[in-house]
């Protein structure tokens, strides 16, 4: 009978948890918002996203989903680090864009007014973006999410992932 109890007391809880903000830090889960699809993005050109995406946990990053950053295509390799700060940076390529190295900049609005640079961090199914201060967004609405490239790009995919971190 407890047994019986037990079960369903964690599938009521997880039935009704799943939307819930501390649900969601207790498990762990990441919050994710797809912010948006764009069929082209010519070099050197901004594009805005438009969204209301919520930084409620620790880390937030970005992914850029694009033709060529499939897994198989997708690749990164380390440079020589900064001499200033020590930091290693990494060159990105895809067998889409052969001989070239794939640059993005990323710029983060919250509802203030208020910029945050993202940088190029690592690789998914597309290339993560993660904040380049110091300074938690945790709790800010995110209005606006700008993205410009190096090269032109098809089939572009934009996703917010805000996690717990470890």
């Amino acid at each position: 009978m407890l047994k019986n109890i037990t079960i369903l007391f964690i599938t009521i809880l997880a039935i009704t948890g799943c939307d819930n903000h501390e649900f969601t830090q207790f498990f762990r889960n990441p919050y994710i918002v797809e912010v948006g699809e764009l069929d082209t993005l010519k070099a050197g050109q901004w594009h805005e996203f438009k969204t209301n995406a919520k930084a409620l946990n620790r880390e937030e990053y970005i992914e850029i989903e694009f033709l060529g950053s499939a897994p198989r295509e997708l690749d990164y390799e380390y440079l020589e680090p900064d001499i200033k700060n020590k930091e290693r940076h990494k060159r990105y390529y895809s067998t889409h864009f052969p001989n070239k190295d794939i640059l993005f900049d990323v710029v983060v609005i919250n509802a203030e007014g208020i910029e945050y640079v993202f940088r190029a961090s690592g690789l998914s199914s597309g290339i993560i973006f993660i904040n380049n201060s110091d300074i938690s967004m945790m709790g800010e609405v995110i209005v606006s999410i700008k993205i410009k490239s190096n090269l032109d790009h098809e089939s572009i995919k934009l996703t917010w992932v805000s996690r717990t971190g470890k």
